[in-house]
């Protein structure tokens, strides 16, 4: 069972960098480009937040499940440890929480710049969050396959 939750973590990963790649250049290019805020912006910042959850929920059960870190403790000078146990799970926490507040400032702004801006700007820093909270391949000690 771990290993199908691992397997869909690391699969999903892909769909939600995709969706957060083209949800940050939909918002920079509308906000720089000065276009009108339309529907399609607002649907694929949606299915953004809608993958991040799901990523939550598969790395929540991944969290719980894992021998990596079901009932260890974390020791803070350990890297592995460190980073399994708090650093990952706190950064893609923040992650989703730039993408939820980035949404709600983009339903709450008056104009269509202001919807850009805004969203550019909370999608933007979920995204790089994100980036530096994968486990890459060429991070030593905590790296992972890419699929």
């Amino acid at each position: 069972m771990y290993e199908a939750f691992l397997k869909t973590h690391s699969y999903l990963r892909w769909v939600v960098l995709i969706l957060a790649i083209i949800t940050v250049i939909k918002y920079l290019s509308g906000w720089l480009g000065k276009k009108s805020f339309t529907a399609s912006e607002n649907k694929i910042s949606l299915f953004y937040s809608i993958a991040m959850d799901i990523q939550l929920v598969v790395g929540l059960v991944l969290y719980f499940i894992s021998p990596i870190t079901s009932g260890f403790h974390i020791d803070m000078k350990d890297t592995f440890s460190r980073f399994w146990g708090m650093e990952h799970i706190a950064m893609m926490i923040i992650a989703i929480a730039f993408v939820h507040i980035g949404r709600v400032m983009v339903k709450k702004a008056k104009t269509d710049s202001s919807r850009f801006s805004k969203g550019s700007i909370y999608f933007l820093l979920s995204l790089l969050i994100m980036l530096a909270s994968i486990p890459w391949p060429f991070r030593e000690i905590i790296g992972r396959p890419l699929f």
